[in-house]
């Protein structure tokens, strides 16, 4: 799911609420303007949530109820809605979400069938974008996320020459590892977050880079490691998954006016 998505969940959750007298009949308004949900931070371990909100310390004055109260009304709302598994508040009355693995998984396939338009300018077609080899310095800010592509490119041809086959049949809901979690949500995020800083070419190159870094981190196996062995259901969602982080990566980089490369 995306922000925009988990607004739209957010929206039902609280309208509902004030439907049955748990909140002020402004509540069903919906959440105050501006970014709502945004990527839980990262641990060194464990499991994680995936997206967190702070929006009850934003929304609860506005509706004259404690943080912490606006909280666990929104939470005990969205426990209840089926893209949910799990729902925790902070003393501070942040929200941290955790969605169904398919439902996490599913912006895969969204990537995939809105590969010539997604994380690009509204409206704006894709374009395609040569550089001359070395035109980059190393300490070109946007190289590591030129780099990250090409590694990308390169799990995908060792993929497909071991066999792993693209089917719209994958089973994406193996992807479950937090190094997998973690740039599912970046893939979904990465949007907003560059329509949030839209002028801002420095937070876009951030933007761009930090989901370069979430690839990097990801290093399971996309095909299998004993030769001669047939390729397993996960690694055909892995390979998906690569497939929509390279498109993601060379979106994001054509917006920002750099090349792809598919080899460095």
């Amino acid at each position: 799911m995306t922000p925009e998505q988990l607004r739209a969940l957010l929206q039902e959750v609280a309208a509902l609420a004030a439907r049955t007298g748990e909140l002020p009949d402004e509540a069903e308004a919906g959440p105050p303007a501006g970014p709502v949900f945004r990527p839980a931070d990262r641990r060194a371990a464990g499991v994680v949530a995936d997206w967190v909100t702070p929006v009850a310390q934003r929304w609860a004055p506005r509706l004259d109820l404690d943080p912490r109260d606006l909280a666990r009304v929104l939470a005990r709302g969205l426990t209840l809605q089926k893209p949910v598994a799990a729902v925790e508040v902070a003393p501070s009355g942040l929200i941290a979400l955790t969605l169904e693995d398919s439902v996490r998984s599913a912006i895969v396939t969204r990537v995939l069938e809105e590969q010539d338009r997604y994380a690009l300018d509204e409206g704006g077609p894709r374009r395609e974008i040569v550089e001359t080899p070395g035109s980059r310095g190393p300490d070109d800010p946007l190289r590591p996320a030129q780099i990250a592509h090409a590694r990308l490119c390169r799990i995908i041809r060792n993929a497909e020459v071991a066999g792993v086959e693209r089917r719209t049949s994958a089973r994406l809901g193996e992807l479950t590892h937090v190094a997998e979690r973690h740039l599912l949500v970046a893939l979904a995020d990465l949007p907003e977050r560059l329509e949030r800083h839209a002028g801002d070419e420095t937070q876009q190159r951030r933007a761009v880079t930090d989901l370069a870094a979430s690839a990097d981190a990801w290093d399971h196996p996309v095909r299998p490691l004993v030769v001669g062995s047939p390729p397993e259901p996960v690694h055909v969602a892995r390979l998906l998954l690569a497939d929509a982080a390279r498109v993601v990566l060379r979106n994001g980089l054509a917006r920002l006016g750099a090349a792809a490369p598919e080899r460095m």
